[in-house]
């Protein structure tokens, strides 16, 4: 995300050499840590490098403002980055374990048992109210 940002703040001529080769300047939330890249982005990743440094080439950036992009450090993680598997492995017959419950899942009452609630507490609330009739006070 600093990366868009930094990228947002440079010269013109810096944004459209990256627009150019298909870097999209806005801000996205990658699931993927710093250093990888999702395996299935492969071609599309050097299709768009190619492209990013034919650009840079062509066009240039000496005396360009690059603010805080820093270049070497783009170019060092984009030749270091990993591709990353997207796909969490499976696990083949996977059941909870029995006897272990989950604190956040409380037990549920069954239907007799949400019913004798609030027979109870109908029953509280009327001998509340018969006592307070006995001693003269109204609801």
């Amino acid at each position: 995300m600093k990366t868009a940002d930094a990228l947002r703040a440079t010269s013109p001529k810096i944004r459209q050499i990256f627009q150019e080769a298909g870097f999209d300047l806005d801000s996205t939330d990658s699931k993927l840590s710093q250093g990888y890249y999702s395996s299935r982005d492969v071609d599309q990743r050097k299709r768009i490098l190619h492209a990013l440094f034919a650009n840079i080439r062509e066009m240039g950036i000496e005396g360009e403002y690059c603010g805080e992009f820093d270049f070497h450090r783009f170019l060092d993680n984009v030749k270091t980055a990993k591709p990353r598997n997207d796909q969490r492995p499976k696990v083949e017959n996977w059941t909870p374990n029995p006897r272990y419950k989950s604190p956040a899942t409380p037990e549920r009452r069954t239907l007799p048992g949400r019913i004798g609630v609030a027979l109870g507490l109908a029953v509280i609330l009327f001998a509340v109210l018969r006592y307070l009739a006995e001693k003269g006070a109204t609801p």
